[in-house]
């Protein structure tokens, strides 16, 4: 032990993991000039996809556009190595479209490994970390409530040390991981790769609480073996929108891959039922709690059972690889049943499997445990993000990857911490979740659990949040002032056509009877025209010739603005009520046995979440109307 007490190397920040959260996470630090160093128990697996090829999706893509208006990289790099683009819900109103691009998956990987190796004050190391290094404090004069313990470093395999400010824990489904395909069990991480083993119990020794989750992959086939012809084609937009604000829209304009549809069937369904007795699910040797909105296909078949059939998408991996993603038919039966039942599906009759489907055992944290700064409440200076805080997918984990490391940059920095509420972004809606809700499964972004969805929209998360990234240090002068200029160009064209008004003349009634919209009886702004459904900015300027030439994103918010303004001005009266409620703070130090009246179940949760406001502490799980009345009635007479 004294000959490895000499092998000690002094950083600021380590960061242990290097998927989606660890790369953003450490990427933060370094930009902010801190000297980091992320681990990862194989370089290759730097920002590696292990399950779907793609970015983005339903809420997930207003995700990532966030992250990059705060100053993140995920969306620079899908944007560098997509092969198709599309916008999804375009039927729908602006609140729920989102972008998603099928990846290169090599390619993702390989470019954001670029990225990280050329990142100045950042090191990658690979290795496995085995033990947090800490010591017992009681800072109370820094938390309400105190930290017991801060950390000190870190120790890998090897018995080397580094001491560092701050710790970053980011190790998605590798902790404790084991793979199973029907009878047939691996420990290992995805993909085969080696699972980190050792840190689990140093862990348990700080205190923390673990608990296992699971998720799971389909087959990869190979593509030769395929029938395309019994399947619907499914193409790329035409005009591709880029994830980045920073991506010049022209340059993304490419020839794309097509992916295609297929569905499952009553004898495909028939062989699941019948082989559920050797699905490790159904049979007992899973121990970990699957994601709800992304099931197997045994738990489709089983749950569904009133259905025919279900959707399958086949996806490419990549533009250099023949394998194929069988998206929507994830198992973690045996391989001889999985054969049967994909050849089942028309156009995958004959197919060969490259890599088996299987499910993935994996150890994770109650994100209770942690500050809305993803800080853990009890430890000084140790962070947590990504499917170790409970979450499932690569933007979910990306974004929290993000907030941790800035606000670890933050700490040591000493400088305020950054924080997103449910007002400002899905991320702040998805990090409240996880740090108020009693998550019993991997938790999943959806619009629906976004309350102000309808200010919250992929297309204005630059106007949302860039000022957030810029005050963090992460977004330069030169992008800051572009969003001055949007917001002075949409703020004086939509004051314009407030002003601009046009008569029922001849010309004007014609026009409107051409786009199949009602005549006018007296003179209208050009903005009450905008309000049509069936007119657009774009549509109106043919009696609107005196217009100047405005950049597309400008156009996109002007439109919307208008045309959506007494349902965006009834919302924000909402989220008026909703900072009243988390401007009401609670301190830390707080004793919720001394708060009489409140119910036992309240009571405990209250105990075990901690929340820092009146607002946050009315979204825990059992905590009523009536004891949030009583919880404030007591503070009214505690600040007394």
């Amino acid at each position: 032990m004294s000959k490895t007490n000499e092998f000690v190397e002094k950083v600021d920040v380590c960061v242990i993991g290097a998927g989606h959260a660890g790369c953003e996470a450490a990427l933060a630090c370094a930009r902010l000039g801190l000297e980091t160093v992320i681990f990862t128990v194989s370089v290759d697996s730097i920002a590696l996809m292990p399950c779907n090829p793609n970015v983005g999706g339903s809420s997930k893509g207003h995700l990532v556009r966030e992250l990059d208006a705060l100053g993140g990289e995920m969306g620079k790099n899908i944007d560098r190595t997509f092969i198709q683009s599309k916008m999804l819900n375009v039927s729908k109103g602006p609140a729920v479209h989102s972008l998603r691009a099928q990846a290169d998956k090599a390619e993702y990987t390989r470019a954001m490994r670029k990225v990280l190796e050329n990142q100045d004050h950042l090191v990658i190391k690979q290795a496995e970390v085995c033990e947090l290094l800490w010591e017992e404090t009681a800072d109370s004069e820094e938390k309400p409530d105190g930290y017991q313990k801060r950390i000190k470093g870190v120790k890998i395999f090897t018995g080397m040390v580094y001491e560092c400010k701050a710790v970053v824990l980011c190790t998605g489904t590798y902790l404790g991981a084991r793979c199973l395909c029907g009878e047939s069990i691996t420990y290992t991480g995805p993909n085969g790769l080696q699972a980190a083993n050792h840190l689990t119990e140093s862990l348990k020794k700080m205190g923390i609480e673990l608990r296992r989750f699971k998720t799971g992959t389909p087959a990869r086939m190979d593509r030769r073996s395929l029938d395309f012809t019994r399947m619907e084609e499914q193409f790329g937009d035409e005009r591709i929108v880029p994830f980045s604000f920073s991506t010049d829209p022209d340059t993304v304009q490419k020839e794309q891959v097509s992916c295609w549809l297929t569905y499952t069937n009553e004898k495909t369904h028939e062989i699941i039922r019948e082989n559920l007795d050797r699905s490790p699910i159904y049979a007992g040797i899973i121990e970990g709690t699957g994601p709800r909105y992304c099931p197997s296909i045994e738990d489709k078949v089983v749950k569904f059972a009133e259905k025919e059939r279900h959707q399958v998408f086949i996806e490419p991996e990549g533009l250099h690889t023949n394998e194929m993603y069988v998206a929507g038919m994830s198992s973690s039966l045996p391989e001889d049943v999985q054969l049967a039942m994909y050849r089942t599906v028309p156009g995958l009759e004959n197919c060969r499997i490259v890599r088996n489907a299987y499910a993935i055992e994996y150890d994770c944290i109650h994100a209770g445990q942690l500050y809305p700064t993803l800080e853990f409440r009890k430890i000084r200076g140790l962070f947590s993000a990504g499917q170790f805080n409970g979450s499932s997918g690569y933007e979910e984990a990306a974004c929290q990857g993000l907030v941790a490391g800035i606000n670890a940059a933050m700490s040591i920095l000493g400088k305020s911490p950054l924080t997103i509420d449910r007002s400002e972004g899905y991320i702040g809606v998805l990090i409240d979740d996880l740090v108020t809700k009693n998550n019993r499964e991997p938790y999943r972004m959806m619009t629906s659990r976004a309350e102000y969805r309808l200010l919250l929209r992929q297309d204005n998360a630059d106007l949302r949040l860039r000022k957030k990234g810029y005050e963090a240090g992460l977004i330069s002068e030169e992008e800051y002032q572009h969003l001055l200029k949007k917001e002075r160009l949409i703020e004086s064209e939509i004051e314009r056509l407030k002003n601009t008004s046009v008569g029922a003349n001849k010309e004007v009634q014609h026009f409107l009877e051409s786009h199949d919209s009602s005549s006018l009886k007296t003179a209208a702004s050009l903005a009450e025209l905008l309000c049509r459904p069936e007119l657009s900015y774009e549509i109106l300027g043919e009696i609107d010739r005196d217009r100047k030439a405005l950049p597309a994103e400008v156009i996109e918010q002007v439109d919307i603005e208008i045309k959506y303004e007494g349902y965006i001005v009834r919302q924000k009266r909402q989220v008026e009520q909703y900072r009243k409620m988390e401007k009401k703070k609670i301190p830390g130090n707080l004793d919720y046995d001394e708060v009489p009246s409140l119910r036992i179940e309240a009571r405990q949760n209250l105990k075990l979440f901690r929340p820092i406001s009146i607002g946050q502490a009315s979204r825990i799980s059992g905590v009523s109307p009536a004891d949030i009345s009583v919880l404030l009635v007591y503070l009214e007479r505690y600040g007394r």
